[in-house]
């Protein structure tokens, strides 16, 4: 297979992906040029996997938005206007300050919710209540400002996950256990508020979803089988899973119209389906749609919903990885079988940044991975960090009291659906 522009177009869409440097970035450029798109990528790194890829037609260095705010909504607006830009499509947390900005000429073309659903959507205690008022189930949620807060909590009949509020992935979780001491390292404050999440036992899956303007377009989903910190799947092959499905499209109904990309994480017990968190963005999960221009076409167009492919070309399973994830593997625990499992998964599933078309992404980590090394150096970080330090949003002593007020102005809004018939409870 060639990565050209299959679907000709007299006007092929432009469009921007904030940040070119994760293997998300790449496949989901590789997908929107077999859908016909031309492609571009904003990023504060000088060299990413993107900038050496053929499905990218151009790369702009812009300032970080996490030290230099403006300065990267400035690098936007100048990629937009020498670009001839039709569509954002946000790529991590890059998109909240973008959404914030409130500039017509970012948001008529940001492919994402509102700054305020999109904040609410993002802290863990905020979402639980939302999904909560859509009529649907998610663990016992508490917010916790103080370490007298977290006392507090019954630890002696049941296990907490205690969590940053505007956290991601595996960072900063506790697992509080009964008859277990409670850490007292623990960072809380009036600033840096956590969730208690009661802790949930079963089978966890991951849900990507693309809304556009209020209508499903697109959704994956795949178990969580292969990880490397126990929470950042690096392995996937889709399944179908109606109990996921019907959660997601309630979801979207009560926050009717949702426009943009929304992951949820999923734990499937005996008796009940819940999530424990929200990404309202670009997830790994756009991976299930590699070498197919299926998902591209579900933002920039009003196709009809596409599902994700459970077969390759040659009616072999589809499944996809990051090779190098794959190799970082969590060994805790693992006993013979495990690990041949894990070995069988790693040789057959094909990895998301090798294309026989598009080999230079590949043939250049060496290079980059020396650059890599190098910014972890000069920032003191960890190479896990440095990938999202750039990126990272977290709100602003100023703009805390604009969240609490936005979140009670969601709720208001989402009860007023349910007493009017919108939302029907379980």
């Amino acid at each position: 297979m060639k990565l050209r522009h299959k679907e000709k177009r007299y006007n092929p869409p432009h469009i921007l992906l904030t940040n070119g440097r994760f293997p998300v970035s790449l496949d989901l450029a590789r997908q929107l040029t077999l859908a016909g798109c031309k492609v571009y990528c904003v990023d504060p790194m000088k060299y990413h996997v993107c900038r050496f890829s053929t499905a990218v037609a151009g790369s702009k260095v812009v300032p970080a938005p996490r030290t230099d705010t403006h300065g990267y909504i400035r690098g936007v607006k100048e990629a937009i206007a020498a670009w001839n830009i039709d569509h954002i499509i946000p790529m991590h947390e890059e998109e909240f300050y973008l959404a914030e900005s409130r500039d017509p000429a970012i948001l008529g073309k940001l492919f994402c919710p509102p700054w305020a659903l999109l904040v609410c959507l993002h802290s863990k205690g905020h979402y639980a209540r939302i999904a909560r008022a859509c009529g649907l189930d998610t663990p016992d949620t508490y917010i916790c400002k103080s370490m007298d807060d977290v006392r507090r909590l019954d630890t002696v009949n049941k296990e907490w996950a205690l969590k940053p509020v505007f956290g991601r992935a595996n960072t900063n979780v506790y697992h509080l256990k009964p008859g277990e001491p409670i850490p007292q390292d623990i960072q809380v404050s009036e600033k840096v508020q956590y969730v208690a999440q009661e802790w949930i036992h079963g089978v966890r899956y991951c849900s990507y979803s693309v809304f556009n303007h209020g209508t499903l377009r697109a959704h994956g989903v795949y178990p969580v089988l292969e990880t490397i910190d126990g929470s950042s799947s690096v392995y996937f092959q889709s399944c179908s899973h109606p109990g996921i499905k019907e959660y997601v499209q309630r979801l979207g109904e009560g926050l009717y119209p949702l426009h943009g990309q929304i992951g949820l994480d999923f734990v499937e017990a005996a008796d009940r389906l819940v999530t424990i968190d929200c990404n309202p963005r670009a997830t790994s999960g756009i991976h299930l749609w590699s070498g197919r221009p299926q998902l591209a076409r579900a933002f920039i167009s009003n196709t009809d919903e596409c599902t994700v492919p459970r077969r390759g070309r040659l009616g072999t399973e589809f499944r996809r990885q990051v090779f190098p994830g794959m190799m970082m593997w969590e060994r805790k625990g693992v006993n013979m079988k495990r690990y041949l499992k894990h070995m069988w998964r790693l040789v057959r599933a094909r990895d998301v940044v090798w294309d026989w078309a598009d080999v230079m992404p590949s043939l250049a980590s060496p290079v980059l991975l020396t650059y890599y090394y190098i910014l972890c150096r000069e920032h003191r970080l960890q190479l896990a960090d440095l990938f999202q330090w750039h990126m990272i949003w977290e709100p602003t002593e100023e703009s805390w009291e604009e969240i609490k007020a936005l979140d009670r102005g969601e709720q208001e809004k989402l009860q007023r659906q349910r007493d009017s018939g919108c939302i029907c409870d379980e």
